[in-house]
């Protein structure tokens, strides 16, 4: 395990003085990414490059390198911050290289006790000039976490406290209307690609390339994963329970990528059968390859002896014959070796075998724990190109790029470059090559169960995510959708037309609309709302809890979760108001009354939505006496100013009770 140390500074020292402790604390002390990271270099390999904002290249001139005053202190923080908070995008290196190209233009140096709130206002600008909206987004939010890290650690004369980001978070792709369709169709899987691979994965196909691709699109179908995580499983990553009802449950253990390390990912049972089958084809295709590396680490002086090695001693000379039959390929000069008979032993061979291996052999994913010999998906050396021959005695570890490049054209490539729909014959309506990526997969997935009610903690656990607000990023229900499952909880409420579905005919005259009977409505974070904007607008904004329009539903653990936070929240506030009106505060009964009328209205809610004699699905609907201006009007007009007309007053009663009659 990496040593992970929490810096504490010295008081006694100054910001200089700590800032020289904390790199050489984590150039000297800590072990993330190894005890021999070349900490000298201006790039560490497959880890980070230390160059400025704007240079790509992962090889930096040494005008491109971070200034000499900066450059120790990103690398520490750098290395710092990943061994506590390890992460695939390592936002870190962008928020760096923003902050040392803004010290440098408002400071003239880069020295970090230059850091100021208008460096970091800088930097946040520097930022959106260099990096996308969400790569911005998660650049700013480094950046806000770096000055408070030096501010907190002394690391600084200077404390920066309270700075934000000024970079909002992208909106959410969840839009309606034209451009909502056009978003979800493109982080969505076409349907013919869907059915193409479905049918070809049952035809029970024999090459090698089409088993891989089919298989590992029946896993990503199975469990919303990521392609890294699933090109990752161990061979033995099934796993068999019988849950507390007594049903046999079947699953995959899963080191996901944010946040949920050994998690388990349960498969539905629809899935069961394909998932199994999937597995064990995979098996079969890894079956040599991870024969290949136990052997390797058990016998490392004796060659493998697969299949088509010739049966001959190990110091015995080959005929060239032989020598392609125990290596698998054909040509011999790019290699190194003689291509003449009586060159070569198994044993010179072996020797020449062990030269390629992967330069962290045994290790498949040495961060996991996980060997070749395990690995699910180990194979050799060309073992799906087609042109090529196999080579049964090295390694090869397959990439995302490696699985995407079999469902994706490569239209620069042509005809020289066909996908398994080419293969097969797929194409679209109008004749164009059918396309998919991996990561379609796992939006539909989390789009299905979201459309089937599953929660937001239950989605974001299945998928592996830590942070429930990235649900959002993947689900793509329509506002139809959303309109129809809000109705789910009420066949009896229509809120948009007939149950779940579009509009039929849009525009309508003034008349057809006057004359609808269906209320708009929408959801909140407690319920949903009921009230009529035909007749006006909101007069309760963000003030759901004392609204008699707000419609609660029992049994929705994840609003009532909300209420009763809000519930803890409302009774400090109102200790502060108890207090503040005490102590005879000028404007404090104002504050004192309204948090008295939150606080009874939430107790009441809750008491309501956890009394486990109301039935799930019941509708709770608070009584009050909401202030509204047409309500205002009318208790304003008394039955004597109406005249003699009997159907006034009976419309007034009408009207007043639609509006809560005082009993909500």
């Amino acid at each position: 395990m990496s040593n992970v140390f929490l810096f504490k500074p010295r008081d006694e020292l100054t910001a200089e003085k700590n800032l020289e402790e904390f790199i050489r604390k984590c150039r000297d002390d800590l072990t993330v990414f190894g005890v021999d990271l070349p900490w000298y270099l201006a790039t560490w390999p497959k880890i980070a490059t230390f160059a400025k904002l704007g240079v790509t290249t992962r090889k930096p001139k040494d005008d491109e390198v971070m200034d000499a005053e900066f450059i120790e202190f990103a690398k520490a923080y750098f290395r710092y911050q990943q061994g506590h908070k390890p992460t695939g995008t390592k936002n870190e290196g962008k928020a760096l290289r923003a902050l040392e190209a803004a010290l440098l233009q408002v400071t003239g140096s880069a020295a970090l006790k230059g850091l100021s709130y208008s460096v970091l206002d800088e930097a946040a600008q520097l930022v959106l000039q260099h990096y996308g909206a969400g790569g911005g987004y998660h650049a700013g939010r480094e950046l806000q976490r770096l000055s408070e890290f030096v501010s907190d650690n002394k690391l600084v004369p200077s404390p920066v406290l309270g700075w934000q980001s000024p970079i909002r978070r992208p909106d959410d792709r969840n839009k309606t209307g034209k451009q909502g369709n056009e978003q979800r169709d493109k982080r969505l899987p076409n349907d013919l690609a869907l059915e193409a691979l479905a049918e070809i994965f049952a035809n029970n196909p024999t090459d090698e390339r089409d088993i891989f691709t089919t298989s590992v699109f029946a896993m990503l179908m199975s469990a919303p994963s990521r392609i890294t995580e699933v090109l990752a499983l161990p061979v033995d990553c099934e796993i068999t329970e019988v849950d507390r009802d007594g049903v046999e449950r079947y699953g995959w253990r899963f080191f996901s990528g944010k946040g949920f390390e050994g998690d388990i990912k349960w498969i539905p049972s629809e899935m069961v059968s394909v998932a199994k089958e999937a597995v064990s084809r995979l098996k079969k295709l890894s079956a040599n390859a991870r024969a290949l590396a136990a052997w390797i680490e058990d016998h490392p002086e004796k060659f493998y002896r697969h299949e088509s090695c010739p049966e001959v001693a190990d110091d015995e000379p080959l005929t060239l014959k032989q020598v392609q039959q125990a290596l698998g390929f054909k040509t011999f000069q790019n290699r190194g070796l003689a291509p003449k008979d009586g060159a070569h032993t198994l044993n010179s061979l072996w020797a020449h075998a062990l030269e390629h291996l992967p330069s962290d052999f045994p290790w498949f994913d040495k961060k996991i724990g996980i060997k070749y010999k395990d690995a699910l998906f180990a194979l050799n050396i060309n073992q799906f190109h087609g042109n090529r021959p196999t080579i049964p005695v090295e390694l090869h570890k397959p990439s995302h790029n490696f699985f995407n490049n079999d469902l994706t054209p490569r239209e620069t490539l042509g005809e020289k470059h066909k996908s398994i729909f080419d293969r097969h014959g797929y194409s679209d309506a109008d004749g164009r090559r059918l396309k998919m990526t991996s990561h379609q997969a796992r939006h539909l997935l989390n789009t299905i169960a979201q459309r089937g009610g599953l929660s937001n903690l239950e989605i974001a656990k299945w998928s592996g995510r830590a942070d429930v607000k990235q649900n959002r990023t993947y689900n793509h229900m329509s506002e139809y959708e959303l309109v129809s499952l809000a109705e789910s909880f009420d066949p009896s409420k229509e809120l948009f037309g007939p149950i779940g579905e579009a509009p039929a005919n849009l525009p309508v005259s003034t008349l057809e609309f006057n004359a609808l009977t269906q209320a708009a409505a929408h959801v909140t974070e407690y319920g949903y709302c009921v009230h009529d904007y035909t007749i006006s607008p909101c007069e309760k904004y963000r003030d759901c809890v004392n609204c008699t329009e707000q419609v609660c539903i029992k049994g929705n653990t994840e609003n009532l979760e909300r209420i009763k936070a809000r519930l803890a929240k409302v009774e400090r506030l109102f200790e502060v108001a108890t207090q503040s009106v005490n102590d005879g505060e000028m404007g404090a009964d104002r504050w004192y009354q309204y948090h008295e009328k939150t606080l009874h209205r939430l107790r009441e809610l809750a008491s309501i939505l956890e009394d486990p004699s109301v039935a799930d699905g019941a509708q709770v609907k608070l009584r009050g006496n909401d202030f509204s201006q047409l309500k205002r009007v009318i208790n304003k007009k008394s039955p004597e100013t109406l005249g003699n007309d009997s159907e006034q007053p009976e419309m007034l009663a009408e009207a007043t009770k639609l509006l809560g009659g005082g009993l909500g």
